[in-house]
This record gives structure tokens, sequence and C-alpha cells, in this order.
């Protein structure tokens, strides 16, 4: 398990945590295994908890969670606010776009004698599930929407797909799983539990273990960042004549004073 502390005590305990967890996976449409005692320990002293999981499918989840200090509008407006960008490798392009739901291309660069892999994945808000938990649960899940890569290439002809050429293109090969979700849960008024969850397998000669594991050793930082981000700058961000953002349900989220 790898594990960063937050700079500030958090007030939420093991049973709490627990308790939200488990109120989550009787709803979710991807729920998350149980967290054994030790792990929510670790989130409750702030840590950063990752693992993999190994589903009835045998395909291999990639799980990473953590309190946050933040409330879990400040840690959405910090994963889906426009002006934050960067730190990921992949190149992405909107097919798409309709209020709580969307439809994405990527594609990752793999060093050779790979080819590189490329997807199209449709994301959605679950909205009935916010409201039938009291805005408890946010769960934001995507899925693989196979052979839809093509759609893309026109776009590519015409060079709207920044970075990408259409050698790049055609070279690619389609990955034959991509699913996962993004996950905010309240605790308190001031308090969240956010999580990223991703079952992928790129195909060819990688095993998907490999892929899992790598991308397990990304979450800590990837989490940390968000964290820091929801505390310490979507406050001073988030305010003014910013755009507001859509939140789970057909209102906007407030922006900060």
């Amino acid at each position: 398990m790898l594990a960063l502390l937050l700079p500030a005590a958090l007030a939420a305990t093991p049973t709490e945590i627990e308790a939200v967890l488990e109120r989550f996976r009787a709803v979710a449409v991807m729920p998350l295994d149980p967290f054994p005692e030790d792990q929510l320990e670790a989130l409750a002293r702030g840590e950063v908890v990752t693992r993999v999981d190994t589903r009835p499918d045998g395909h291999h989840r990639a799980i990473g969670i953590a309190v946050c200090d933040v409330p879990q509008r400040d840690m959405w407006i910090a994963t889906q606010d426009p002006h934050y960008t960067g730190g990921d490798d992949a190149i992405e392009a909107k097919v798409e776009k309709q209020p709580h739901r969307g439809v994405w291309y990527g594609m990752i660069d793999i060093p050779k004698p790979f080819s590189d892999r490329h997807w199209v994945l449709e994301s959605w808000d679950e909205v009935a599930l916010a409201g039938r938990t009291d805005g408890e649960v946010w769960e934001h899940p995507w899925r693989l929407r196979p052979g839809e890569t093509g759609r893309v290439r026109p776009q590519v002809e015409r060079g709207e797909v920044q970075g990408l050429t259409l050698e790049m293109f055609d070279e690619a090969v389609e990955t034959p799983v991509n699913e996962g979700a993004l996950v905010f849960l309240r605790l308190s008024e001031a308090e969240s539990l956010y999580a990223y969850h991703i079952t992928t397998d790129i195909g060819g000669a990688i095993p998907e273990r490999l892929v899992a594991g790598f991308v397990r050793r990304t979450m800590t930082e990837h989490i940390e960042q968000l964290r820091t981000r929801a505390r310490e700058d979507v406050p001073r961000h988030y305010r003014g004549d910013h755009a507001p953002i859509l939140g789970f349900t057909d209102a906007l989220v407030p922006l900060h004073p």
C-alpha cells in the first residue's frame, strides 16, 4: 500500500468511513469490495490506500481511495473544471457531449515494438443515484464503446485532434477492456471520500496485471494532487466570473464567495 498524509487532522473514524462505503456498495453501478480494518484505519489517518483486486470475471481492477479534508463538491470541481488540464499522457478528443453524459476518444503512446492503443468511452453522472442517496453518493462511471474509434477518423483527417496524425491513428490498436469510475462520497459538510478505480486490458502481449500494477503506482500522486487542488486552489479559482460547473443534479455548483 502506498501512502501520503494530509497536513490537517481528519474527523472521520474507520466506523464512519465503512458506513459510507457500505451505503455506496449497496447502490453503486460499479461497487467496490469491502476494505479490511487496517485499510479503514489508514484512511482515517489520511493515507491514500491503493490496491489491485481481481474481479470475478478474471480482470484486474486498480483502486485508489482517500479521505479528503474538503467538501464533496470541491473534489468534484477539482476533477471537472476545464481549466485543470495536463498531467495525463493520453491524447483525448470529444466525440459527443450532453449534460451529465459524454463520449470521448483517447490514445496512449506505447514504446516500440508495441503498437499505440486507442479507444472510445462513454462516461456519465449517476444523477438518479445522487438523488436517491440525498446527495451522499456521486458516481461518475465510464465504459468502453467497442468498435467506435472509426467515428473519430474524420476529426483526425481535419487536424482537429491535437498531437494525433492520421498515420498514428491508423496504426493504433483498439483496447478490448476499459471501464471504471470516479466516486465522491459525503462524510460531512467538511470531509469527503474520493475513489478512483479502473479496469483496463490493452491487449496484445502486455499482461493485464502488469498494466493494473502500473496504474496503481500512479494513483497516490494523482489523488494527493487532487486533494491539494481542491483544498488550496478551488476556493480561490472557482469564484467571481468563473463559469459555473454542472453538479450531480440539474443545478450548477455554487461559486465560492
